[in-house]
């Protein structure tokens, strides 16, 4: 019978001990959060990009949407109570430069982020592709609660077909940047290289 060496022994119990009662992995990874400067220059940066040079870059009517990726990597980095807080900040300022959309982005934002703070600390969180199909569901998720509160606010979208086609492609380049961001960048995902 092989014996485990005293290292691993030691490892394993330090695992058993930090999960709960019944979990039998061990803990994930946490990354410590982001420095709340880098992140507002971060999100002045998204705004002033998405509202300025995302038309140009435009795919089939659908633009690369930096405000909510930026969102959902602060929501997945920090939890569910502050990315909800910095979704509503980072919704509120999309509808001030929209101006026509009333609180909608700022609503749907903040519940996306809420949505996606609860994958921090998860084990979907620690896998770099769960962050591509997670993009997408999280542009769609953030599309229709922005369709939803116009609907409540009584201004339902006009042309529901186009929006939902340009929506689409905002789902495609979203994935294309979660693939391609993380890789260029490690310390987006809080790994230190």
């Amino acid at each position: 019978m092989n014996r485990l060496a005293p290292a691993d022994v030691a490892r394993t119990r330090a695992f058993w001990a930090a999960n709960k009662p019944g979990e039998t992995a061990a803990p994930a990874y946490v990354p410590d959060p982001p420095v709340w400067w880098h992140v507002a220059l971060a999100l002045a940066v998204a705004l002033t990009l998405q509202a300025s040079l995302a038309p140009f870059l435009a795919l089939r009517g659908g633009t690369p949407p930096l405000v909510a990726l930026l969102v959902a990597w602060y929501a997945i980095r920090t939890g569910s109570l502050r990315g909800f807080t910095f979704g509503l900040l980072a919704g509120a300022a999309e509808d001030a430069l929209a101006g026509t959309t009333g609180a909608a982005w700022t609503f749907a934002t903040a519940l996306a982020g809420l949505g996606a703070g609860r994958l921090a600390r998860t084990w979907l969180a620690d896998m770099p592709l769960a962050l591509v199909p997670g993009a997408a569901a999280f542009v769609l998720g953030r599309f229709g609660a922005f369709a939803l509160v116009l609907q409540l606010e009584g201004r339902p979208l006009a042309l529901p077909v186009a929006h939902l086609h340009a929506v689409l492609w905002q789902c495609a380049l979203a994935s294309l940047a979660a693939l391609v961001l993380p890789r260029a960048f490690p310390a987006l995902l809080g790994k230190r290289h």
